[in-house]
Parts: structure tokens; C-alpha cells; sequence
């Protein structure tokens, strides 16, 4: 469609919009959304139908961890050359896989590219990013945050408004993904990545820049302690490897310059000088954002290790000290028992002395009880005879 056609039919969405206003005059009606831009409209005539993604809308505390994938993502493969291309319409996408089975496509589209991310083993991405806006999909492709190419975390009324745009890529990501899979896969070699990865670097970079600026973002990665970023680091250590191996790789400006003459265009190499300039220049300074990024993540593992440091002491003053507590009460039952030992045997001799004489003593009791029995019949016969006689007498 030619832009003079896209002018038309902007102009009379806007007219029905403003005659339909006029019409109905309830207070209670929603704003209509504002109309789709050029960009917009061309982009979705280029994409097959699908129905607006289905809104859920997440808050930044949750929603800023489908950008940061996408980010971390992105900044691990960065400009290292694609794993692979495979034909899809007649246009060539290039893949990046990590070992863990992350996927990034890069879909060539107008003079750029629109990138869709998929964790391991899904059909579907779970975002999707083109020249304006970032898209972020829930289960089932619900569209739950939406970024602009600034990093800023754009409000409800205009997820709702790209949500037809939103619907359209995620079932696009979906054809591109089972492409993908079913497709011969096509070697991109190193002639290809010399003349694409300026593209590439220079469709990424905004992104990249937008993840490390925008304030809000960066305060949440903070909250987060770069969690979401750390699942990449091993594909982006392994990468890093390759990519310094192409970059040294002899002979490859000779690679470039030879192409350029071979397709008659040897102005090309001029014009694509600015391109690998800025490369360059975009490639040190993300090494060195990155360097930057893992001093921080270093110098928090240390702070935590030092908290964790400053604890030990502590639980260990602590341990010694019921330690000692311990050893103090073994010592006093200890001391309790040797006396009761020591105790025990002048207890034992004292009981025998008490059983030694028991017996005399129960000798001379017996003896006194003898002796009381025996002088009580004297008594009586001394008493008998003489009260006989008295009572004869009076008698």
C-alpha cells in the first residue's frame, strides 16, 4: 500500500472517530484510543490478521521481568554472528540459540529488523520487540506490558491501544518459531554476518542503551540483584570467546572490500565505513557496560559475604558460650557424684559402728528387765504373812 493510501485511510479513521464523538454525548463513554500512526498501519498491513491480544495488565513490579529477559537475552548474543538462518517467505531470518535452548530471531523488515524472544522449548515468544515498542506476553499470549523503545514502562490506556498490533506478532512469533523448527537451516557465513551484522548491531543498540538508562529500570534490577540477567552469563562468557575470534579472524576487511567490488558497488565499503565504526564503538562500550555490570554484581556478592562475615562472629561467641555453659554443668554433677563417692564409705562405717553396739546395749536392757522381774516375787512374800496376821487378830 502506498503512503498516499495510508493517508486516506488515516484521515477518514480520524473523521469517523470525530463524527461518532459528536454523535453520542453520553458522559460516562471511554475516550476512543488515538489513531494508529503510519508506522502502525503499515506494519500490520504486512502481517497476516490476528485478534487483539487479549490484556492483563501487570504492574512494573512484575512486569519490567519480561523486558529484563529479553534484555538479557539480547546482551549475551549481541554481535556475535547467528547460529543459524532459514528461509521464511522468501526473507531470511537469523537465530540465535543458547545451550540452555533460549531462542532470539531477528526478522528482516523494512530497513531493520523486529526481534522475537521464546524461552526453552516454546512455541510462542514471550516478547516481541520492533522499532517503537517492546511486547510482553503472559500465558496464553495475554499481553501484560508494553515498553517504548526508551526502556519506559508505558501505562494501561496504551498497552490497550497496540494490544491489535500486540495480537498480530504474537502469532507471527508463532509461524516464525515452527519455521524455524521445520526448515532446513541455512549457514549464515562469514561474508553474510559481515554485510548484516551492522544491521543487526544497529537495530539492538537502542534497546540495549534504553535497558541501561532508563532510570526506573534500572532501580528495578536493583530490587531484583540482576537475577534475571545471571541466567545468561554463561552463554554471554561463551559468545564473548567467539566473538573476539571473528573480530581477529585475518582477512576479513579484505572479506569485506572484496564483496563490495565483486557486486560493483565499491562505494558500499565507504558507506558501510560509518556502520562498522559505530560497531566498533557500540561493541566497547557494551563490553565495557558489561565489565561495569559484573563489578557491581562482584562487589554485592562481597557486601552479602561481608554481612554474612560480620554474623559469624556472633553465632559463634554464641556457641562458645553455651558451649562453656555446657562444660560448667558436666563439671558440677561431676564434683556432686565424687562426693557422693567419697562420701559413701564414712557413711557405710559409721552405720557399722551404730550395728556394733546395738548388741550390748540390748544385752543390758535385757539384763535390767531381768532383774525387775526377779525382785517382784520377793516383794509379795515379804508382804504376805504379816497382813494374815493382822486380820486374824481384829477378827
Amino acid at each position: 500500500m502506498t503512503r498516499f493510501g495510508l493517508n486516506v485511510r488515516l484521515a477518514a479513521a480520524g473523521a469517523m472517530a470525530l463524527a461518532l464523538a459528536a454523535c453520542d454525548d453520553r458522559s460516562g463513554r471511554v475516550d476512543a484510543p488515538e489513531p494508529a500512526s503510519l508506522a502502525d498501519l503499515s506494519a500490520m498491513d504486512a502481517l497476516p490478521y490476528a485478534e487483539p491480544a487479549r490484556v492483563e495488565y501487570q504492574a512494573p513490579a512484575q512486569g519490567y521481568a519480561w523486558a529484563e529477559r529479553a534484555y538479557g537475552l539480547q546482551r549475551a548474543v549481541y554481535d556475535t554472528p547467528p547460529d543459524y538462518g532459514f528461509d521464511y517467505g522468501g526473507v531470511e531470518p537469523l537465530a540465535w540459540e543458547t545451550e540452555d535452548d533460549w531462542v532470539m530471531y531477528a526478522e528482516p523488515w523494512d530497513d531493520g529488523y523486529r526481534y522475537y524472544y521464546y524461552e526453552p522449548g516454546a512455541a510462542y515468544p514471550y516478547f516481541v520487540r520492533d522499532g517503537d515498542y517492546g511486547y510482553g506476553y503472559g500465558a496464553g499470549g495475554v499481553l501484560v506490558a508494553v515498553f517504548d523503545a526508551g526502556g519506559r514502562y508505558l501505562p494501561a490506556d496504551v498497552v490497550y491501544r497496540v494490544a491489535p498490533m500486540a495480537g498480530r506478532y504474537y502469532l507471527r512469533g508463532h509461524d516464525l518459531r515452527s519455521a524455524g523448527d521445520r526448515a532446513r537451516r541455512i549457514r549464515v557465513t562469514e561474508e553474510v554476518w559481515a554485510r548484516r551484522a551492522p544491521r543487526v548491531i544497529r537495530t539492538a543498540d537502542p534497546w540495549l542503551r534504553a535497558a541501561r538508562n532508563d532510570r526506573d529500570w534500572r532501580a528495578w534490577r536493583g530490587r531484583d540483584q540482576d537475577r534475571e540477567l545471571r541466567r545468561f552469563e554463561p552463554e554471554a562468557e561463551r559468545r564473548a570467546v567467539r566473538a573476539r575470534q571473528w573480530r581477529e579472524h585475518s582477512g576479513r576487511r579484505a572479506v569485506v572490500a572484496l564483496r563490495a567490488q565483486d557486486h560493483g558497488r565499491p562505494h558500499d565499503a565507504e558507506v558501510r565505513q560509518p556502520d562498522r565504526r559505530r560497531f566498533e564503538a557500540d561493541r566497547r562500550e557494551q563490553a565495557r557496560q558489561a565489565a561495569q555490570e559484573r563489578r557491581q554484581v562482584a562487589r554485592a556478592e562481597r557486601q552479602r559475604q561481608q554481612q554474612v562475615g560480620d554474623q559469624r562472629p556472633e553465632r559463634e561467641l554464641r556457641m562458645v558460650r553455651d558451649d562453656r555453659q555446657r562444660q560448667v554443668e558436666r563439671r558440677q554433677v561431676g564434683r556432686r557424684q565424687f562426693e557422693q563417692r567419697q562420701r559413701r564409705p564414712a557413711e557405710q562405717q559409721q552405720a557399722g559402728q551404730q550395728a556394733q553396739r546395738q548388741p550390748p546395749q540390748r544385752q543390758q536392757q535385757a539384763q535390767a528387765r531381768s532383774a525387775e522381774q526377779q525382785g517382784r516375787p520377793a516383794a509379795g512374800r515379804e508382804r504376805g504373812p504379816g497382813a494374815g496376821r493382822g486380820h486374824d487378830k481384829k477378827d
